[in-house]
């Protein structure tokens, strides 16, 4: 039984580290307010556009498609984004990313898909996040 599951796993393993680049259009956001940081944590996330969550490996979802970088640090760094500032509560820009793993979030409760990012292919200029 032991080895079956470790089979399993790493089957697992292997499938999420073979998956082909997806590049995909959309907007990155790294939002700073209470609410979210409670929720996603000090991440930054991308919702791509609705016309592109089939090329994302996830079951299908009643939900938008959305997910936070694995590789977070990097992300920041190749998105190009800000430094936190007290006047504004986070950032937010279209990008064209090329991401080459993901992994979906499927269990119940408080999680989200997650997905490194390998490249970007072209990001605008970010716009501040109003506080409400």
């Amino acid at each position: 039984m032991k080895l079956a599951a470790a089979l399993l796993l790493a089957t697992a393993c292997l499938s999420a580290r073979a998956q082909a680049p997806i590049v995909l259009d959309g907007q990155y956001s790294l939002r700073t307010d209470e609410m979210s940081l409670e929720i996603i944590g000090n991440r930054v996330c991308f919702a791509p556009d609705k016309a592109q969550w089939g090329r994302l490996p996830r079951p299908a979802a009643s939900h938008d498609a959305w997910f936070c970088f694995s590789n977070d640090g990097q992300a920041r760094r190749l998105l190009r984004v800000p430094a936190r500032q007290a006047d504004n509560c986070g950032w937010q820009a279209r990008a064209r990313i090329v991401i080459d793993t993901y992994q979906a979030y499927t269990e119940q409760g408080d999680g989200n898909d997650m997905a490194r990012l390998a490249s970007v292919v072209k990001v605008a200029q970010p716009n501040a996040i109003a506080c409400e």
